[in-house]
């Protein structure tokens, strides 16, 4: 079986070099220009990758669990544009139909992506992510902590507000 780590570089790999993302590992939020505490009750986040899509300036964030639980990547959707469950396929196939859906389900209804990947790196996108609310104060440090990271080197204006 695939560890979080396996997960997150094969995924990393396919978003850089095949969907030209600009990447982070392990992007680390803290309080000290946000409320962390009031907006998700925890001092820090750490989210196992993100990245930005260099076409439409979309913030995305990817969290790599080794089983179909989408309730952990849930409280990430207030600081990116879309937001992804990643988990080894064999996971996902190996679960009961009732449990596999009801995760399914709430992710559909929450808006969290879920994506898949096989041992032998192949991806599959099994629920697309609605694109959440994302606040523009947030976004502002979400971007401040990834650019100081290392240099954006895309427009971070969104695609969808770039017209106004």
């Amino acid at each position: 079986m695939l560890t979080e780590k396996q997960l997150v570089e094969y995924l990393d790999k396919i978003l850089t070099d095949k969907m030209h993302f600009q990447t982070y590992i392990e992007l680390q939020i803290t309080n000290k220009y946000l409320d962390l505490a009031e907006i998700v009750d925890q001092e820090l986040i750490r989210i196992d990758l993100s990245g930005i899509n260099q076409f439409d300036g979309s913030v995305h964030f990817f969290e790599a669990e080794t089983q179909l639980h989408i309730q952990h990547p849930a409280i990430y959707r207030q600081f990116c544009d879309y937001c992804y469950l990643v988990c080894p396929e064999s996971q996902f196939d190996r679960l009961d139909t009732k449990t596999k859906q009801q995760q399914m389900d709430w992710a559909t209804e929450i808006g969290v992506g879920i994506i898949t990947i096989s041992e032998e790196g192949n991806l599959r996108v099994r629920i697309h992510a609605n694109r959440q609310h994302f606040d523009p104060l947030i976004r502002k440090e979400v971007l401040r902590v990834m650019n100081k990271r290392f240099k954006i080197r895309v427009n971070t204006i969104p695609l969808w507000e770039r017209a106004r």
